[in-house]
């Protein structure tokens, strides 16, 4: 089996563009090497990401599109997530939080099919208040449009062409949850740090991989949640490598449900598995 270069990214909004995490390393017959785990700003991982040229698979912490009734409406004509990353690349953020008040100004925001089915837990990527998910998600599709340019495939939009450059929705807790680790009260709280071990040590044995992680990087990952989810975001894009069908994926014979990904897009967790013992090495 070639080497698969990964990417994981806890993604940030933020204005200063400089919160995001990488993780990245590198998996090869069910072994995941990381090799670095930093703080990255929006631009540099873009432009990084644009000059990959070797097989890959980033996984990326933020939706990828908006609820359906909000994406048809904001792009007349709207199929698939492409239409909406275009739009995004050619608008502003304010422009884009305008519309979003214009069109949902009363009761909750409304959420995407894919997690409202599956990922209860997840936020709207319309939510604006604790977590602000407007500005991940916006910038999030603005970088994806100069992505798409640069040939990565984008499932559920590409479907079947996975074997060279994939770009994955993930989201860390997630994962954490499918795999049977802790996935609420790591990120802070009196049981944090505890819960944050239990990820590190658990993530091998739960996932089926041999991990390989620096002690400097589980350090990190001790002190900073959001370096630890850009880590269980570089594992799920190695579990997609050794198994894409290991996903919930849209169904196929479904044809509402795969349209409306298209367009919403989806957020990929592995499913269950039988654990099998590894070592953190």
């Amino acid at each position: 089996m070639p080497n698969v270069d990964i990417f994981g990214v806890d993604y940030s909004g933020a204005q200063s563009g400089q919160n995001t995490w990488l993780a990245r390393g590198v998996h090869n017959n069910q072994t995941l090497q990381l090799e670095e785990c930093r703080p990255i700003g929006r631009p540099e991982l873009t432009a990084l990401l644009a000059g990959q040229t070797s097989p890959a698979i980033a996984a990326l912490d933020f939706p990828f599109g908006v609820p359906q009734g909000f994406a048809k409406s904001w792009v007349k004509g709207a199929t698939k997530m492409p239409d909406l990353w275009a739009k995004a690349a050619k608008t502003s953020l304010e422009e884009f939080i305008d519309r979003r008040h214009t069109l949902v100004n009363v009761g909750p925001e409304p959420k995407r099919q894919g997690d409202q089915r599956y990922h209860r837990e997840a936020f709207s990527p319309l939510h604006e208040v604790q977590p602000n998910m407007l500005p991940m998600t916006f910038y999030g599709m603005q970088m994806l449009s100069a992505l798409k340019r640069k040939g990565w495939a984008v499932p559920p939009v590409d479907p079947g062409i996975w074997e060279f450059r994939v770009l994955l929705e993930a989201m860390p807790g997630a994962t954490l949850k499918s795999l049977g680790l802790p996935y609420k009260g790591y990120k802070s709280g009196p049981q944090a740090l505890t819960k944050r071990k239990a990820i590190l040590k658990g993530l091998a044995p739960h996932s089926g991989l041999t991990i390989r992680i620096a002690g400097a990087i589980q350090d990190t990952c001790l002190a900073n949640h959001d370096a630890l989810d850009s880590v269980v975001a570089a594992v799920t894009a190695a579990l997609w490598d050794r198994d894409p069908e290991a996903f919930q994926r849209p169904d196929p014979e479904q044809q509402d449900e795969m349209k409306v990904a298209q367009l919403e897009g989806w957020l990929y967790a592995p499913q269950p598995r039988p654990r099998q013992p590894q070592e953190v090495a």
